[in-house]
């Protein structure tokens, strides 16, 4: 173009320090100089920026910077005094690296303590994957921030493929270190964690899930020398076997929690887990297996147990729990059982018998009770009861309709939480019952259970009438379901409604849409994915006076355009944060892009 000069760049001039600096071979020689001559240079080096920039040259910088005490810079008279806040940090896919760390362990002296350190090095598969030439946290950055931060009182390593036994070994200069947790941790040996054991002695929560090289040789360690140890994770750990675990337990009697999971187990496991942690309180197992029905008797001497956590345990029977003491879980607060095939509606009763302060009930993926076993066990701890949750459970019975002798839960006046998803031989008779009995709850959630009707809604608010504070529905997926429980719920829930989620109830629509704007004026969330809404529908509810919405979804609503995303962006309240349109074939991605102008997230 005429009249048009492109800058010309200027060729660097080298000089003859250029060419006196560099080896054969291309190494610098400042390499050469003695460490005592570079920290004496870092000494000079009072800004913060610029000691960072220092320490990304190579990892020697790097290591001696974090190496240096905050007294040794010269211009010490120039610094704040050091920050007490405690700091917690968390790095994630291509931000877990060796240079991000260093940078960190430098900087983090002007801004507070570093107590909390998180690395997630490989996100889950539905994240996109890093980039190329992505270099993840190796135990150089490890044994730098452990030199630099030794307040660290938390580490968590997720999929950190690179840190070896000699990274963890390092951590032990950090001897406040309170927790540790270890996920798919490949190559940590038992040298490092045996070194870890011996100078972190306030270690108080240990957690080793999917570490094939970690044995016996690091749990006989964490039993000899951490004397504060009160929790304890061990889950898909090959090579830790029953004398492991054994040594552990046996020395630390202040254990309080104990997870096991995936892992090949005997009965002397469970017996001197419960013989010498009298103290505790949190038992899960998850997929164990070798364990026998006398080997599971043994939970019965845990007195002091709070929350049982029961996952496809293999052998866990009636007969078990029949041969434990009716005293044994008086104190549990909270019982979950999943997929445990063998276990019946006589062991779901010898479970709640006694359980006079059961608190939290959860029920997943059971085949084997029934309607009325489940009944009689929520009429065991009726008094107590806060939260229940039933997730793919088959509460199918034979004599269902036919008189029973087992007494039926009357009257729960603490129940808050109910919650049940893709359950059969549960429908409008059990919500009925929640109406009738739990005048307190405030969150129910029915997710994907086409036994349940508008008649059933209907019902269960009308009984509630009166002392009605529900804060949150949950409908998903209920096929059943339309207008007329959308206008049941706003009618009896409209002064304390918060969360409405009707996402895929094909038979709300515009006029469902039209109740909830008159009436709701409390909502911050509402979501009518799948719904039969079009673009009148969302103009009704940007009326002239809008609900104050914080959260909306319209997502797999085909016949909204963008028309509808105007109106909400012209009528919503200045408190809309996120939209959600994914699958509204309709709207375009101009009127999108438009739209992320005003609102924070858009989901599209």
């Amino acid at each position: 173009m005429e009249g048009l000069r492109f800058p010309v760049k200027k060729a660097r001039v080298s000089s003859q320090m250029d060419h006196k600096r560099v080896q054969v071979g291309g190494q610098d020689l400042i390499d050469d100089l003695p460490d005592e001559l570079l920290v004496h240079i870092f000494s000079f080096i009072p800004a913060i920026r610029d000691r960072c920039c220092c320490g990304a040259v190579s990892k020697k910088w790097s290591l001696l910077q974090a190496s240096m005490p905050r007294s040794d810079y010269i211009s010490r008279g120039f610094l704040l005094p050091r920050p007490t806040q405690e700091i917690s940090r968390s790095f994630r896919g291509s931000e877990a690296n060796d240079t991000r760390l260093v940078a960190m362990a430098i900087g983090i002296d002007a801004r507070g303590v570093l107590t909390n350190l998180s690395v997630i090095g490989t996100l889950p598969d539905s994240s996109p994957p890093p980039p190329s030439g992505h270099r993840s946290i190796s135990d150089v950055g490890l044994s730098i921030v452990a030199g630099a931060c030794k307040s660290l009182k938390s580490l968590s390593l997720f999929k950190c493929p690179k840190i070896t036994g000699w990274g963890i070994g390092s951590v032990g200069h950090c001897i406040g270190l309170e927790r540790l947790e270890l996920v798919d941790a490949m190559s940590v040996t038992d040298d490092g964690l045996v070194i870890l054991a011996i100078r972190c002695l306030n270690l108080s929560s240990l957690s080793l899930v999917s570490c094939p090289n970690v044995g016996n040789h690091s749990l006989q360690a964490f039993a000899k020398y951490s004397r504060k140890l009160k929790s304890v994770t061990l889950a898909s750990c090959p090579l830790i076997t029953d004398s492991g675990i054994v040594s552990l337990v046996a020395n630390r009697s202040g254990l309080e929690t104990v997870k096991i999971a995936s892992m090949k187990l005997s009965d002397i496991v469970l017996q001197a887990i419960t013989c010498y942690s009298r103290k505790i309180q949190i038992l899960l197992l998850d997929n164990v297996w070798g364990v026998s029905d006398m080997g599971y008797c043994w939970i019965g001497l845990a007195r002091e147990l709070k929350c049982l956590v029961l996952k496809a345990c293999v052998g866990l029977s009636d007969r078990c729990m029949a041969r434990v003491s009716s005293a044994s879980f008086a104190g549990i607060r909270k019982l979950a059982i999943n997929n445990c095939s063998l276990l019946s509606d006589w062991g779901l009763f010898e479970l709640t018998s006694s359980a006079r302060e059961l608190e939290n009930v959860l029920l997943h993926s059971c085949k084997s009770f029934t309607y009325r076993g489940l009944m009689v066990a929520i009429g065991n701890c009726s008094q107590s009861l806060k939260t229940l949750a039933l997730i793919k459970c088959d509460f199918l019975d034979e004599q269902r309709d036919q008189a029973n002798s087992f007494p039926l839960a009357q009257h729960c006046p603490l129940l808050e939480t109910v919650k049940v998803d893709q359950c059969r031989g549960i429908g409008d008779d059990f919500i009925l019952w929640i109406g009738a009995s739990c005048k307190q709850v405030t969150d129910v959630s029915f997710t994907r259970m086409d036994s349940i009707t508008d008649r059933g809604i209907r019902c269960f608010l009308s009984q509630l009438k009166g002392s009605n504070k529900m804060a949150r529905v949950d409908l998903t997926g209920c096929t059943r379901v339309g207008n007329w429980s959308v206008w049941a719920i706003t009618r009896e829930c409209k002064a304390s409604l918060k969360r409405l989620v009707l996402r895929g109830c094909g038979r709300v629509n515009d006029r469902g849409a039209a109740v909830i704007a008159r009436r709701c004026a409390k909502l911050v969330e509402l979501d009518l994915g799948g719904c039969d809404i079009s673009d009148e529908g969302v103009k009704k509810l940007a009326r002239d006076e809008p609900i104050d919405l914080e959260v909306i979804s319209l997502a797999g609503c085909t016949r909204i355009t963008d028309r509808s995303l105007l109106v909400l962006k012209k009528y919503m309240g200045p408190g809309l944060e996120r939209v959600n349109v994914a699958g509204c074939t309709g709207v375009s991605k101009a009127v999108i892009n438009w739209l992320k102008l005003y609102i924070d997230e858009v989901d599209y």
